[in-house]
């Protein structure tokens, strides 16, 4: 049985479907236009309705900023760097990237980092010390957390 094709949605339709993929998760500006590329619009239908989402408020780039910096490092682990360029991938403005990045409390943030570390070092296998640091900040680093940071608590924590 040959499937049918899809009816074109009306605008409206699609704003209705874009109001509500904004308000399940924080989406920025480039998520939205991605997303509203795949619908058969004109260009002006899609200018018209990222329009009217970003003045509703369904659609900020600085809270999203805010949300994707706080996910990123208490859900994931990531280190700022990873998350600086990641917030750049998505075609967010340097100064609410900074203002975001600013926000993240450094003991908490500190914290984070100890806890990757910690759960890496049950896994990795070293024939000494030096190489078991090595391996660890090498991990740190990949994850986007600052060098000075990483052999700072390296010295400090894992010296006990």
């Amino acid at each position: 049985m040959a499937k049918q094709a899809a009816k074109p949605l009306s605008p409206d339709q699609v704003l209705d479907k874009m109001a509500k993929y904004c308000a399940y998760q924080e989406r920025c500006v480039k998520d939205v236009t991605d997303k509203l590329k795949t619908f058969d619009l004109s260009d002006q239908d899609r200018e018209t309705i990222l329009n009217y989402l970003i003045d509703n408020r369904f659609v900020n780039n600085e809270r999203f900023a805010n949300a994707f910096v706080r996910g990123k490092i208490n859900q994931s682990g990531w280190g700022l760097n990873k998350i600086r360029f990641h917030l750049m991938q998505k075609g967010i403005d340097k100064t609410l990237i900074d203002a975001a990045l600013g926000q993240a409390d450094e003991a908490t943030y500190r914290q984070r980092l100890l806890e990757v570390l910690n759960l890496k070092a049950k896994t990795v296998k070293a024939e000494n010390d030096f190489e078991k640091k090595r391996k660890l900040a090498a991990y740190a680093l990949q994850r986007g957390f600052e060098a000075h940071l990483v052999w700072e608590v390296l010295k400090e924590d894992f010296e006990k």
